[in-house]
Formats: C-alpha cells, sequence, structure tokens
C-alpha cells in the first residue's frame, strides 16, 4: 500500500506542478506520505518522469543526440526524410568502414515495417527525435551496426502540403522541378497519410560545360553534345499509409502502401550505322510497388511486434548497339519478402533492475530473375533465409541502488543464427558493457561476431555494359574511353566478421552539448566488394578483369563484384551536438525536451491568467475527473484523455495505449477511502511550504530531513529551491526560472509560434580519422594499404572527413548550414614507365538553406500566407571543386572537376503552404 500511495501522490503532484524537476516532485511525493527512498524502488511503484513524452525510449544508454519540436523548426525541412538528412552527422554508424547502411528507425518507440510509413510526413508533426548509439538496435531485433532513431509523433496534428521546388546549377545547362502533395492526419490514436511526389531532371551534356571529344566517325568533329554527365530523368511515387491503436485491446496496426516508377536516359557518344549517324542511348526503366505492415500488442508481460514488408521491382535497361542493329536488353525481376517478430519482457527482476530479453523470428524470401540478350542462357537465384536470435540486457549496477558505488552498468549479450537456402547455416553473436560511472557520463564496449552471405543483388544482377567511359590508364598515364561492366558475380563467398567498437557519450556542464566518441576495429575475411574501382593496385589483384589489346591500350574494365581474402580497418569517430536558445525572455517557456509540458488539459489547471502562468491545483476540477474515473465499470478502461499529460502518460505504453496493470493500480488507491485524502496530504504540504513565512513545523519529518544542513538547522537556500519549484504552479508568481531554465508551457508543439524574440540553434558535428584500410587478397600474400592509395574500392579513401549540420530558426526566419569536408588522398600508379601516381586535394563545401514562414513575419492568422513558407537553396556556396592532379601536375580528363561534379553551385527556390 505504501507504494500505491506513493504512486497516486506523484500522478497527483505532476499534474499540477508541472514546472517541478521530476526528482523534486517525487520527493515531494514520498515526503509527504512519510515513506523513504527505499520505497520508490519497490515493485509495482509507477515512477513518474516530468522529462519523459509519450513514444521516447527509456534505455540505459544516453541519446547520442536529441531534438524538440523546436529544433526541428530550424532545420527548414519539408518532411521526415528531410530531417533526416540534416541530422546524419549524428546517425552515421561508428564501425568504421563496416556500417550498415542507414539508421534503424522507431516511431513513438514502436518498430514499423519499412521507412515508408512516415519519410513523408511533414517536420511539424514531430514532438522529438531521439538518436542512440547501435547497442541499442538490438533489442528491437536488429544487428548492432546501426544507430537507432526514435521519432516521437505529436498526439494531435492536421495539415496538407502542397509544395514546389525549382533548381539548377549556377551554370545553366539543366534543371530540375519538384512538386508534393501530402496529407497527415494524427488524431484519436490513428493517423492516415497521403503522398504524391513527382520530380524531373534534364539532360546535361558534356558540350555545355565545355568538354570536346574528338570522333572518329567521318564528318563529326565533336561528340561531347552527344554525351552526358546527367542522365535526363523523371520519376513518380505515390504513397497511402494508415496506422491505429485499439484501446481495448492494448494493440496497433500500421499498413502502408507505395507505388513508383522511374525513367532515365543517358547518352555515351554517336555510332554510325553506315546508314546514317545516332546517339547511343541508355534507357532505364523501373517498377516498384511495396507492401508494408506491422502489428504491436501485448502477449501476456510480453510486447509483441510482427512486421511484414513486400517488395516487386521490375528494372529493364536498353543499350543502343554500336552497329545500329538494334539494342541489347538487360531485365532484372526482384520479389522480396521480409517477415519478422520481435518479442520483448522483462522475465527476471535483479537487485539492480529487471532483465530485458528481446526474443526474434524471421522469415525472408528473394527472388531476383535477370535476363541478357547478349547471354544465351537467363539467370535466377532464389533465397529463403530463416532466423532467430536472443538478446538480453542484463543490469549489474544502478547508482543509488545494488552496488551503487561503481554507477549504474548493464551487461548485453546476443546470439543468433540463420539459414539460408544457397549459403547453409550462419552464425553470430555479441557481448557488450554499458557503463555510466556518474549520471552525465557513458562509456560502451562491444564485440561483434557475424557471419554475413552476399546479397543477391551482387550475385545475381544481370550485365551491363557502358561504352566510351572516361579512364585514366594509371599503366600508361592516358586518358581513354572504354567500356565497363557492372553487374552480378554468382561465385561469391559468405564473409565472417569479427570487430570491437568503443564509444563515450559525455553531457558537458554547458546546457544542450554533448559529446560522442567512438573507435572502431573490423576485420573481416572472404569480403565481398560490391563496387571495385579501376586502379593499378585493382589490375596488379585482378589482371583477368581488365582487358588490353596488343599494343597495352586499355581496352574495358570488368567492375561485377569480388572476393577479397582479407580486410583490416580501423577508425575513430568524435560527435559534438549543440542546440539551444537565444535571445528572448522566453515568456511562453518552451522547453528544451519539446512536447507539450505547459499544463493539465482539461481544465485541470485554475485562474488561468496568461501565457506566462503555470495552471494551479483546482480540487473541485479534480474531484470531479476523480468521480468519472471510478465510476468506470472494472472492466472498462476509464477515459484519459482528461487526465493531466504527466498524470496520462504514466498510464499508457509505448504505443500510447492505456496499461491495464497500471491504471488498475492507480483505480484502487484512488477510488479508495484513502484516495482522497491523498490529494488533501499533498495540498496541506504544498500549502505549509508555500506559505509566507512558510509554516516549517507542519512539513512532514522526512521533508525536513531533506532541508537540514550539516548541522541539523533548515538550509535556507535548499529550502528557497524547493519553494521555487513547488509554488509557481500557484499562478501567482509567474514561472519559474531554476536552474534548468523554463520548464512550462505548450508553446514548444508549435515550430513558428513567436517566443519573445528569441529563437533555436542547433549544430551537429563529427570528424572521423581513418586510421588503418588494409586489403590482403590471398593468405600470406601482399597487402594493400588503401590509405596509402593502393585502393581496390571505389575511389580513394582521406584519412580525415568532416560533416557538419548547424541551424537557427527566430520569429519567422530560419536557417540551415551544412558542410562537408573530405581530407587529401593519393592513389598509386602500377611503377611502370609512363605510369603516375595521382594526387587528390582536400574539399570543402557549404550547403545554405534560407527560409521563411511569412505567416509569422507578417502575423497573419488566417488566409493564404498562414502557414507560406519561401526557401531559398545554395549548395555548394563557394563553388568548391577537388582538383585531382598527376605527378606532372595536370589534371586527367578523367578527373576534370567538371566530371566529378559537373553541378558546382546549385541555386533554388522552395514553395510550401500548408493547410
Amino acid at each position: 500500500m505504501k507504494s500505491l500511495r506513493i504512486a497516486a501522490v506523484s500522478l497527483v503532484a505532476i499534474g499540477w506542478a508541472t514546472s517541478v524537476q521530476a526528482q523534486d516532485v517525487a520527493q515531494a511525493a514520498d515526503a509527504a506520505s512519510e515513506t523513504g527512498e527505499e520505497d520508490l524502488a519497490a515493485p509495482g511503484t509507477i515512477i513518474v518522469s516530468g522529462e519523459r513524452i509519450r513514444g521516447q525510449l527509456i534505455v540505459d544508454q544516453p541519446a547520442v543526440a536529441e531534438y524538440d519540436s523546436e529544433d526541428i523548426s530550424a532545420f527548414g525541412g519539408s518532411s521526415i526524410a528531410d530531417i533526416i538528412a540534416a541530422i546524419e552527422p549524428s546517425t552515421g554508424g561508428a564501425r568504421g568502414s563496416r556500417g550498415g547502411g542507414g539508421p534503424v528507425f522507431l516511431i513513438n518507440g514502436i518498430r514499423v515495417s519499412s521507412p515508408r510509413e512516415f519519410r513523408s510526413y511533414p517536420p511539424e508533426s514531430i514532438a522529438k527525435i531521439e538518436v542512440f548509439a547501435e547497442e541499442v538496435a538490438q533489442r528491437f531485433g536488429y544487428d548492432p551496426d546501426q544507430r537507432v532513431v526514435n521519432i516521437v509523433l505529436k498526439n494531435d496534428y492536421s495539415a496538407l502540403t502542397l509544395e514546389g521546388e525549382l533548381e539548377a546549377p549556377a551554370r545553366g545547362g539543366y534543371r530540375r522541378n519538384e512538386e508534393e502533395a501530402t496529407y497527415l492526419r494524427i488524431a484519436d490514436g490513428a493517423r492516415l497519410n497521403f503522398n504524391l511526389d513527382v520530380e524531373d531532371t534534364s539532360l546535361l551534356t558534356e558540350a555545355e560545360r565545355g568538354f570536346t571529344v574528338p570522333s572518329s566517325i567521318p564528318g563529326v568533329a565533336d561528340e561531347a553534345p552527344f554525351r552526358s554527365l546527367v542522365s535526363d530523368t523523371w520519376q513518380v511515387e505515390g504513397t497511402a499509409n494508415y496506422a491505429r491503436a485499439f484501446i481495448d485491446s492494448g494493440s496497433s496496426l500500421s499498413l502502408n502502401a507505395t507505388a513508383s516508377r522511374a525513367e532515365r536516359t543517358g547518352l555515351s557518344g554517336l555510332r554510325d550505322t553506315g546508314s546514317a549517324i545516332e546517339p547511343i542511348e541508355r534507357r532505364s526503366r523501373t517498377d516498384t510497388l511495396s507492401l508494408g505492415a506491422a502489428y504491436n500488442r501485448s502477449i501476456g508481460s510480453w510486447k509483441a511486434t510482427f512486421t511484414s514488408d513486400a517488395v516487386l521491382a521490375n528494372g529493364d535497361t536498353e543499350i543502343d548497339r554500336r552497329t545500329g542493329s538494334g539494342f541489347d536488353t538487360a531485365e532484372a525481376r526482384t520479389r522480396t519478402v521480409v517477415n519478422k517478430a520481435t518479442f520483448t519482457g522483462y522475465p527476471v527482476e535483479l537487485p539492480a533492475g529487471e532483465v530485458s530479453a528481446t526474443l526474434d523470428l524471421g522469415f525472408d524470401w528473394k527472388r531476383l530473375e535477370s535476363s541478357d540478350t547478349r547471354s544465351a542462357t537467363d539467370a535466377s537465384i532464389t533465397r529463403r533465409r530463416f532466423d532467430g536470435g536472443i538478446s538480453l540486457n542484463i543490469p549489474i549496477a544502478r547508482r543509488g541502488e545494488a552496488w551503487g558505488a561503481i554507477g549504474t552498468a548493464s551487461l548485453n549479450l546476443s546470439a543468433g543464427a540463420e539459414d539460408l537456402s544457397d549459403f547453409g547455416s550462419l552464425a553470430n553473436w555479441t557481448a557488450g558493457l554499458n557503463w555510466s560511472p556518474v549520471e552525465k557520463l557513458n562509456f560502451q564496449v562491444t564485440r561483434i561476431w557475424r557471419e554475413a552471405a552476399p546479397g543477391i543483388s551482387a550475385l545475381g544482377n544481370p550485365r551491363i555494359d557502358e561504352f566510351n567511359v572516361p579512364v585514366f590508364d594509371f599503366a600508361t598515364g592516358q586518358d581513354v574511353l572504354a567500356t565497363v561492366t557492372a553487374g552480378g558475380n554468382p561465385n561469391l563467398g559468405a564473409e565472417t566478421q569479427s570487430d570491437w567498437k568503443l564509444g563515450a557519450n559525455w553531457e558537458l556542464p554547458i546546457d544542450g552539448m554533448r559529446l560522442q566518441v567512438d573507435y572502431g576495429i573490423n576485420r573481416s575475411r572472404d569480403v565481398t566488394l560490391s563496387s571495385p574501382a579501376f586502379t593499378a593496385a585493382f589490375e596488379q589483384a585482378f589482371p583477368e578483369r581488365v582487358t588490353r589489346d596488343a599494343g597495352g591500350e586499355l581496352l574495358a574494365i570488368d567492375r561485377r563484384p569480388v572476393t577479397l581474402y582479407e580486410t583490416r580497418s580501423r577508425t575513430l569517430s568524435f560527435g559534438l551536438s549543440m542546440r539551444g536558445r537565444i535571445g528572448g525572455s522566453d515568456e511562453s517557456g518552451g522547453g528544451r525536451s519539446g512536447g507539450s509540458r505547459g499544463g493539465p488539459p482539461g481544465g485541470f489547471g485554475g485562474g488561468g491568467g496568461g501565457e506566462s502562468q503555470q495552471p494551479r491545483f483546482d480540487p473541485e476540477r479534480f474531484a470531479q475527473l476523480r468521480e468519472q474515473f471510478c465510476a468506470t465499470p472494472a472492466s472498462d478502461t476509464p477515459d484519459l484523455s482528461q487526465l493531466p499529460e504527466g498524470m496520462r502518460a504514466r498510464l499508457v505504453d509505448a504505443d500510447g495505449n492505456p496499461d491495464p496493470v497500471r491504471v488498475e493500480m492507480l483505480r484502487q488507491r484512488l477510488c479508495s477511502a484513502d484516495g482522497e485524502a491523498d490529494v488533501g496530504r499533498f495540498a496541506a504540504m504544498r500549502e505549509a511550504l508555500c506559505a509566507e513565512p512558510p509554516r516549517i513545523d507542519e512539513l512532514p519529518l522526512q521533508m525536513l530531513e531533506r532541508l537540514r544542513g550539516e548541522d541539523g538547522e533548515i538550509d535556507q537556500e535548499r529550502l528557497g529551491q524547493f519553494r521555487t519549484r513547488m509554488c509557481a504552479a500557484d499562478g501567482a508568481g509567474g514561472p519559474p526560472r531554476g536552474e534548468g531554465g523554463q520548464r512550462g508551457g505548450g508553446a514548444g508543439m508549435n515550430p513558428f509560434a513567436r517566443r519573445g524574440g528569441g529563437g533555436r540553434y542547433f549544430v551537429n558535428l563529427n570528424h572521423t580519422i581513418a586510421l588503418q584500410n588494409e586489403v590482403t587478397l590471398a593468405e600470406g600474400g601482399p597487402v594493400f594499404d588503401q590509405l596509402d592509395g593502393y585502393v581496390l574500392g571505389s575511389g580513394a579513401i582521406p584519412r580525415h572527413s568532416t560533416r557538419l549540420e548547424g541551424g537557427m530558426f527566430m520569429n519567422g526566419y530560419g536557417a540551415r548550414l551544412s558542410g562537408n569536408y573530405l581530407g587529401e588522398a593519393v592513389l598509386r600508379g602500377s611503377g611502370l614507365p609512363g605510369s603516375s601516381d595521382l594526387f587528390f586535394g582536400d574539399l570543402v563545401t557549404f550547403d545554405l538553406r534560407l527560409f521563411a514562414d511569412l505567416g509569422e513575419i507578417l502575423q497573419r492568422e488566417e488566409g493564404f500566407l498562414k502557414g507560406f513558407r519561401v526557401a531559398f537553396v545554395v549548395d555548394n556556396i563557394f563553388d568548391g571543386q577537388r582538383r585531382v592532379v598527376d605527378a606532372n601536375g595536370d589534371v586527367p580528363d578523367a578527373y576534370d572537376p567538371r566530371r566529378i561534379d559537373p553541378v558546382g553551385r546549385y541555386l533554388g527556390i522552395d514553395l510550401r503552404k500548408m493547410f
């Protein structure tokens, strides 16, 4: 009963004392009930957190980065996809060259079938974004090679958004336009979204960038007008998404359907058929249909998530023959179905906390059918995959509790196996330690061992030949036009990965600043190199992949995937994130952590008084809601919509559905004879504390103990802090500003709300140092140091690279700056006479996005200007170009800056209207 009393009083307290720090509310509540801190850890106790909003993750590891709704407004993005691109410095993996691609995405802490479910949502629908380290992915059934991005959506949102973009290089030559319409409604536990996107990009030829290409065709001096640097493309995509939470069963369902078509045409020069001179075209068309579903529900004490994602893609490529006798066709038909079931529970309780367990089961089916008119036989690959695994998070110590002298620590263990129809059985395991010696400092160390099969695309993609590709021949130091072949290789083997990852996360004393440091060590055997580059090292390693004539002139390169015996790499990365408020008086009180904490809905506040005031405790209103709550039959779920946000957040699960156990605990307490007494006890304590002067002798004994100093007397500074936090909620003294800044106000939910002349800023900076990157082709064979220029992969590898994202939003105006740095690099020549090394200079580029919400600036609450935004884009502001030279200081034609980056400085305008 003690723990129930603590729960009830805590819930009541958070409903009105919205300006109070979470830990202080809990302290005051337990003092009112005259119980010790140890009771707060008793089984069944509901712990209130004023910082947390529905859908946030509750994990041991701190977030690598966090963004609330005000931070997100500073990005100036048009969709969640834009926001994800903007925070890429925080979401990139820390396992060095390994990387699992993009991050793992959650919506309100729940797995989704695919990013298609939410990527078109407007950023205004987001309450908060959290980014977590790779180890957190294991709790959701994923491998620990991708960071986790949790997107918390607002509870109530509706908008129709129309947008148009027109962009072109400053040098001209081509243009790009995009039109998009998005509808999203979030209400009553349901989400409905429709999106239509059309994009068109015109052709850019080599002639439009000043190139000349001599022709061997009689009567033709220059083929540059018939060679493309940017292909002519057109694509359209339509998406429909629906999600629904079912209150009665505590389950939720989401559905997605996406259809798209993309067409592309490129030019590869001219051909002489004898009767006509015609351009050589490459035409491709890809049609894709995707269907996804996710279902979540509780099964006993376990949380179950089922996801299914099906993709049907048809790709056709037509390549004109040089002879003019028609064209060759490469076709690819891909069918993919990925099913996953994840079960999460807390089966064992240890002194330091509960053990969390995640069980995952999967069934995947993939089929690739490819055909090529240059091949006598068609190819097909079918892969069936069964997999299963278990992940455990075992608490070792918890600060203030068991073994708390060492801080908070937990052990992460996982193991899994999979059976592939074409590769047999593969296994994986990980072991990691997560340790926080002090509250704001966290360390992680993880050991990862995994067997992985190459993808079916690397095995079975159709062969595609691209003619007249400019290539620098490292053996002769000459620029040539060669045929480059791409496609699949059915002879690839399974890879064995053996990695270490060490990380540290430090919340710095400066408000809103966090430092993340990661060190990765990767070792692999039988590695699939999906896209090898043509270099001197590549020709030395795979001479059969390079075709030369009798005179040694380069004719063709086969860049289909190859298997490397062993790779070794080490990387060190640093990530710094900052965010906060600039200027202004912050009268509306948008808090740092976002969400709506401005006071309880449904009229719990009394005495209103305006934005700058906090709601006060209204006993009559509480009595009415208590009566309604207790009048609901025990077999039914009470209406929680009118409860204060802090109280309601503790009564629902991660999906926003009522948790039957917690609701019943609150019912037993509030609806008993002691329920009303708890409210009176808290009110009396608060009245005594807030009186002038405070009536110290009426305070509970344990609160007095907290207020006493070492000399046994009441510490006046500590008393003042308690009074500042507990007494401002009566609306008499305005919002408190304690050491954490203002904590009240709901304006944070409106990214375009005025904030007393103030604004928000954010900065994300990530720097990566490649310490080692080596390849061995055979046991005991030569070692290719790729950092020293003996590169087998794609392009030169710099030792240093940096990403920067920063922005601000103030009173309707916003700006976002993106920066990218690539350090110097080298590609070694063959060492033969005439050969030359290539030296890549460093490159710094900056992109700028300026935007203005005209309705906010002109204070239009209605009419066309309301919700109308204009944005100007300037990519590569200083027109930075990477300079590549040979040993003589000359720039090879294949590495001409106009080929490496034919776009250069890029300008655009974006018009967006929300209804």
